[in-house]
């Protein structure tokens, strides 16, 4: 049985966790406390066993820092009386198997029979997200499940249930909220709020995150980060992955403190490969990158300032890196706000995320046209107008809100359209078959003159039929989702246009088409008088109303044009249409 896993009051726990956290303090601090002289608050054998114990990592941990080489012989000759509990935490674990896998959807209701698992929504070398369902509370929950190869490490049983307790009262809106956490044969976890949305990964590889949207986001990440450092939980792993903007426009940060738990910065070597680096090297804080024991929340800031310049740039600031001014339309006094948070010493950058935000606000405020111009930004290749900065909290999540309903509508026009892909796909097999009927008919029959004529026919109809899917699947790949609202516009109107178009050779040409096709598939009796005449009449009828229909849609200066438009350029158009309206109507570009 795991130390952790014995029954003690919650009271007894939470003196536990107050007291490895001012031991921990005291480290940090350079004022290092003994193992027996914050031992003394436990109140009974049990208490100090899993005191003592939780203790004894530390100082190890700590220790090591600091390049001394603690053994546990040294802690058993300490504390003679605690040699089984010291014996538990200090042996070693076992070796990992292999790469994680993912527990399956059964495996998962078997081990939670309260939860109805739904989903796996993504996993890593960290562990594995499922969505599921409470029945109970009738919502929506996230389920963490972490790697199993901490089953028998005592010692990340004890930093696991310490630092999930104390994860698990971090409240705030920007923040996704831990509801529970623990153990259940030997699977840890994390039950989480489901946060229905899109990471801000997405956003920034889908190119749809403008300079405005970014300056909406900073300001709420520096609320949340302010509201941890002052709890003394520090995220270590900022980085666009962990940044959820929920459907409502809430920006929320996750996987607080989960470097934390699964090991920390300076001692990876307790950790298998797939945990050897605790957090994101292209986001990291330098020191942290070389596992100095002084990490602590400014590591958070200097992860920040990484991703607003990403936000802002496209770009990740490696090297000798351009000031965001000279990327982007922006305010050129937030350079000094981005390059502060990227200084390399910590007591360099800024101090607090909350003065973060109030040096954004401030500028926000001193609105000085002749300090704002932007130093080297190509205008001419914009409108030229300045990005503000928005004001209030209420246009902070306006914004944010607009930014993940343009990602959303955009998937929304993607999928509308992918049907009319998989059609043009089909039509290039039919124009293929439709080729090879004629070619059989007129390459057997050469010295029959209708069959000739009629496999010729259908022949050359086949290759336009695949050259129109062509040209329809072509302009499908060319609409670009991350242009502005006005230059899609422009792609889906030329995408319209060239399937009502096509529409004039494929699609009605088939009121008189079938006639080749019937004579090449051997059906000679179709150009009998008796059946061809009245065949032809109706034909040219159908035909020469479906071009009438056509010319209504197509001919500039018809008020109803755009209704016939809708009407015969079919349901994927129409829908991709609907959707960037909704995007018009919002007013996003």
């Amino acid at each position: 049985m795991s130390i952790r896993q014995k029954k003690l009051p919650i009271a007894a726990l939470e003196r536990i966790d107050d007291a490895c956290a001012e031991f921990e303090r005291k480290w940090q601090s350079d004022e290092p406390a003994s193992v027996e002289s914050v031992l003394t608050v436990a109140t009974d054998r049990q208490e100090r066993d899993v005191l003592l114990t939780e203790l004894v990592v530390l100082d190890i941990d700590y220790r090591r820092r600091r390049g001394e080489s603690p053994d546990k012989q040294e802690y058993l000759d300490r504390f003679p009386e605690f040699s089984r509990a010291i014996n538990n935490a200090l042996d070693d674990a076992p070796a990992s198997a292999g790469a994680f896998q993912p527990p399956t959807l059964g495996r998962l209701a078997e081990l939670f029979p309260s939860l109805e698992i739904i989903e796996l929504i993504g996993a890593g070398g960290m562990g594995a997200v499922y969505k599921a369902r409470q029945p109970g509370l009738d919502r929506l929950v996230a389920l963490k499940v972490l790697p199993p190869e901490f089953d028998h490490d005592v010692k990340f049983a004890l930093r696991f249930t310490r630092e999930a307790r104390t994860l698990a009262k971090l409240s705030h809106p920007n923040i996704v909220s831990v509801f529970e956490f623990g153990n259940v044969e030997g699977v840890y976890y994390f039950l989480m709020e489901f946060v229905d949305g899109a990471t801000l990964r997405d956003v920034v590889s889908a190119g749809t995150l403008s300079p405005e949207h970014a300056l909406a986001i900073v300001p709420t990440l520096c609320d949340a980060l302010q509201y941890a450092h002052d709890k003394g939980i520090v995220h270590r792993d900022i980085k666009p992955e962990n940044i959820l903007l929920a459907a409502d426009g809430t920006v929320q940060i996750a996987d607080f403190g989960l470097s934390r738990i699964l090991g920390e910065e300076g001692h990876q070597d307790t950790l298998t490969a797939t945990h050897q680096v605790m957090g994101t090297p292209r986001y990291m804080a330098p020191e942290q990158l070389e596992g100095s024991h002084a990490v602590d929340h400014r590591a958070d800031i200097y992860s920040l300032g990484v991703v607003f310049y990403e936000m802002l740039t496209g770009e990740l600031p490696i090297g000798r890196f351009a000031a965001p001014s000279t990327k982007a339309e922006i305010d050129v006094r937030l350079d000094e706000v981005v390059l502060r948070t990227l200084e390399k010493e910590p007591q360099r950058r800024y101090q607090h995320a909350s003065h973060v935000k109030s040096d954004m606000q401030s500028i926000a405020a001193n609105n000085d046209s002749s300090l704002a111009q932007t130093v080297a930004y190509d205008a001419s290749a914009s409108s030229g107008s300045q990005t503000a900065l928005p004001n209030s909290l209420a246009e902070q999540e306006i914004a944010g809100r607009m930014l993940l309903t343009r990602s959303q509508l955009m998937d929304r026009i993607r999928g509308a359209l992918r049907p009319l892909f998989r059609w043009q796909v089909l039509q290039i097999l039919v124009g293929v078959v439709l080729i090879a009927i004629g070619a059989q008919c007129w390459a057997r029959n050469t010295q029959v003159t209708h069959r000739v004529v009629n496999g010729g026919i259908l022949h050359i109809y086949g290759v336009i039929v695949i050259a129109q899917a062509l040209l329809i699947c072509t302009r499908l790949r060319r609409v670009d989702y991350s242009k502005p609202i006005a230059e899609i516009r422009r792609m889906l109107d030329s995408l319209r246009s060239g399937y009502l178009r096509s529409g004039l050779v494929i699609g009605y040409a088939w009121w008189l088409m079938w006639i080749p096709v019937a004579v090449s598939l051997g059906f000679d009796q179709v150009l009998h008088p008796n059946a061809l005449y009245p065949s032809l009449g109706v034909g040219v009828v159908g035909l020469a109303v479906s071009i009438w229909l056509n010319w209504l849609a197509l001919r500039p200066g018809n008020p109803n044009a755009e209704s016939w438009r809708t009407k015969l350029s079919g349901q994927s158009i129409a829908s991709a249409y609907l959707a960037l309206e909704e995007i018009e109507k919002a007013k996003i570009q």
